[in-house]
């Protein structure tokens, strides 16, 4: 039945045809409905908007359910997390504390004073592709985890002595 609608309203319908509708029409109100909504698609379609198109949407959006937001929980429930709230708070900074002093050794050795006077600083040009070379493969030094960005400034760094002219 709604294909023979669709064709009434796109006027390809013949006589015979098209005079059963209009009383089918007004028994049948689901018909009805998808009469209303096939011209409702055929004026948006041409950019022709009905007097109560606005007012049909309003009444639509009125008709919908109201969302409401879950309710907030009680004092009474939230003191009864805060214990474990702390404790779980403990635990991270047990656990961020052992991660940073599990890097260090335990037992260093001991290391003889060599006095001050007999430690010279030797500085050494460094080549062209030295630079690169240890951006390269610095995930391969022995570092620790937790050192943050030290070992890239270590890297990256060079010593200019005379200024380039």
């Amino acid at each position: 039945m709604k294909e023979k609608l669709s064709a009434w309203m796109d006027g390809e319908l013949s006589g015979e045809q098209a005079r059963q509708l209009p009383p089918q029409l007004k028994r049948d109100a689901e018909l009805r409905a998808d009469w209303n909504c096939y011209h409702l698609i055929g004026d948006t379609l041409r950019d022709v908007h009905g007097t109560d198109l606005c007012a049909g949407i309003c009444a639509r959006l009125d008709a919908e359910p109201t969302v409401l937001a879950p309710q907030r929980r009680s004092t009474a429930e939230w003191l009864h997390w805060r214990p474990l709230q702390m404790a779980a708070s403990v635990a991270a900074a047990a656990f961020v504390g052992w991660m940073a002093l599990s890097g260090a050794p335990q037992d260093s050795p001991q290391i003889a004073a060599i006095p001050a006077a007999a430690v010279k600083q030797v500085a050494m040009p460094a080549g062209e592709g030295a630079r690169d070379y240890l951006l390269a493969h610095q995930r391969y030094s022995p570092s620790s985890a937790m050192q943050g960005v030290a070992p890239y400034v270590r890297t990256v760094a060079e010593e200019r002595s005379a200024v380039r002219r």
